[in-house]
């Protein structure tokens, strides 16, 4: 009777000792099943942001460096299902549950998303891995070459609209008057260095066209400045704005200026005798400033450099030329030093609000892309990232990478 007894213990015993051991394995299988679930569940969240970033616009990057893919989230959350779909399928211990996904803060018309590109594309200028823009972006099929769309159709939507902060030409001729050249003013390896960088690498201006091939707007450095909607506009801005500082900055040499004071009174006290002589001579020196700042201009647009603060050997006009009103052509003195127009573009750049520089840069891809790409481009449905989660086994997995 106490052998059956042991007996039944000891089957007990290895009863629930194999229960406990298929327990134990049971869960053991349950857990590594889940850790498998979860680590290939990152992984391929990872592949499939991946997977979406590499659709990027080639006419885009080609052109400007810019790296952006078109969708809306509706587009990515249906990319991310059929990827999910075609790996879970066919694997019951996994339970898809659905995706959903964020663009705006990617959307390449977010200038905290676009100007990181645009700084790292600007690093490379005047590197061994800088590649020239390309010259010609590849219309779609349908579109015959003879088809250009219209000013309106391709100023239409810009992202820039409703940001047309001006800038201050009083604070450009202080940085002048201050002694600083434009390359000063913006420090080497900064963002706004690089930015810079960029900006004279990719767009033209009226007096460079860089070899960059067919564009909308020629003078485009002047659009970023200016913002005006046609060449003829933003040249006469430039103009004006050139034609001012160096004005203020003239008549600042030459009201100081002994002989050219003394000679103005001369000619004022012939103009008009008498106590109006002085005002006749302030009217004079200003005149004159101004008549030098018109030859300034066209001594930049020549190709030549203009001295930021004149002497005697630099200054050309002379006073009987500015009383004879004539304004035919232009006067080199032979000496070339100072500034030249583009280091004039550079310093009214570095004056433009960051913000405003960016969205004009938009402006000006999106233009182009609309004029030798398709008429219907848009800038806003391009993204340079990608954020998405989705719902395997009940738990969220997600991945967020930009380019």
């Amino acid at each position: 009777m106490e052998r059956k007894s042991k007996r039944g213990s000891v089957t007990v015993f290895v009863c629930l000792f194999f229960m406990t051991l298929v327990f134990l394995l049971s869960a053991f299988i349950e857990a590594s099943k889940k850790t498998a679930v979860h680590g290939a569940s990152e992984a391929l969240c990872n592949l499939w942001a991946d997977s979406v970033l590499a659709e990027y616009d080639l006419n885009l990057q080609r052109r400007y460096n810019v790296f952006g893919y078109y969708g809306y989230p509706a587009d990515v959350n249906e990319k991310i299902d059929f990827y999910a779909k075609e790996s879970f399928k066919e694997k019951r211990y996994i339970n898809y549950g659905g995706c959903r996904s964020s663009l705006f803060p990617y959307s390449l018309i977010n200038t905290e998303c676009l100007k990181p590109q645009l700084v790292a594309a600007g690093k490379l200028v005047f590197t061994e891995k800088f590649i020239r823009p390309a010259r010609e972006v590849k219309a779609v099929e349908s579109r015959q070459p003879e088809q250009i769309p219209s000013a309106g159709t391709i100023l239409a939507e810009l992202p820039s609209a409703g940001s047309d902060r001006s800038i201050s030409l009083s604070s450009v001729t202080d940085l002048l008057k201050s002694g600083q050249t434009p390359g000063e003013l913006v420090k080497s390896g900064s963002d706004s260095y690089f930015l810079q960088q960029y900006i004279f690498a990719y767009f033209k201006d009226q007096t460079d066209s860089r070899e960059l091939g067919k564009t909308y707007l020629e003078n485009e450095i002047e659009y970023l400045i200016c913002g005006k909607k046609s060449d003829a506009a933003n040249a006469s801005a430039i103009r004006s704005r050139i034609i001012a500082v160096r004005e203020a900055l003239n008549f600042l040499y030459i009201n100081r200026d002994p002989q050219k004071s003394a000679a103005a009174m001369a000619a004022a006290q012939l103009l008009t005798p008498g106590p109006a002589a002085a005002a006749t001579q302030k009217a004079l020196l200003a005149a004159w400033a101004l008549a030098e700042s018109y030859n300034d201009y066209k001594l930049l647009l020549n190709g030549h450099k203009v001295s930021v603060m004149k002497s005697e050997a630099t200054w050309a006009v002379d006073l009987d030329s500015v009383i004879a009103n004539k304004a035919d052509g232009y006067i080199f003195t032979g000496i070339e030093e100072g500034m030249s127009y583009e280091d004039h573009l550079k310093l009214f750049i570095y004056a433009v609000d960051e913000n405003v520089r960016i969205l004009r840069i938009m402006d000006l891809i999106q233009m182009n892309m609309r004029y030798m790409y398709y008429d219907d481009f848009l800038l806003r449905e391009y993204n340079g990232g990608v954020q998405f989660t989705l719902s395997v086994n009940g738990e969220e997995y997600g991945a967020e990478k930009t380019y």
